[in-house]
Order: C-alpha cells, then sequence, then structure tokens
C-alpha cells in the first residue's frame, strides 16, 4: 500500500502484532511498518496502533495521520540524539586535546583509545 506521510512517498512494508508480553506494549496493539523517501535521514518506522479490522481507505487514513504525527515524533527524537551525539565527540576531542597537551609536557606518547 502507497501512503503520504508529512508530505514524503511512503510504503507499508509488513505488519505485526505486539505480543503481549512485549515490555511497555500494550496488548491489542499492532506495528505497520513503512518505509518513507524523506530527507530526514530516516528511511523506515513503525507506526504503532489499535489492533482491529479495518476497511482499505480507514487504514491508508489512519496510518496516514497517525503516521504523520509518530514521524514527526522521530525526526525530533533523532535530532536531539544527534545533538547529544555531537555534543559527547566535542567532548571527547577537547579532553584529548587536554590530554595531549599533558603528555607533551610530560614527554611521553599520548596513549589514544583508552579515554
Amino acid at each position: 500500500m502507497n501512503v503520504t506521510i508529512k508530505g514524503y512517498s511512503a510504503r507499508v512494508d509488513w505488519v505485526s502484532v505486539n505480543p503481549v508480553l512485549e515490555p511497555g506494549k500494550k496488548d491489542g496493539e499492532m506495528v505497520v511498518w513503512v518505509d518513507i523517501d524523506s530527507p530526514h535521514g530516516l528511511n523506515s518506522f513503525g507506526i504503532t496502533f489499535p489492533l482491529k479490522e479495518y476497511t482499505p481507505d480507514q487504514l491508508k487514513k489512519l496510518i496516514e495521520e497517525e503516521g504523520t504525527r509518530q514521524f514527526e515524533e522521530a525526526i525530533t527524537r533523532h535530532a536531539a540524539e544527534r545533538k547529544r551525539s555531537e555534543a559527547y565527540i566535542d567532548q571527547k576531542l577537547q579532553r584529548l586535546g587536554v590530554a595531549r597537551k599533558v603528555a607533551d609536557a610530560a614527554g611521553v606518547k599520548l596513549l589514544e583509545g583508552r579515554e
């Protein structure tokens, strides 16, 4: 099934039911996994919604509406994770710079990869 999510072309890849015993998941939910053509670095994701029968039109509408909401959340989450990652890398480079200066002052080689 082809759908549009936040203005991007997407395709339903598969559907599954969340197991009752899976932590954090509610009984009676299903996941529709979609592949999406977006420039956001997110090319597939799962859309969770109630497990019940839907007509093709109802399913398409639900996937597009809920998919847009969950896609926006995923983009926001990915952006926050990217910022944390970049901050970690910056801090690591700063620590390495200080350690390199200390090693130079001591006249020894910096042993990298152990921070």
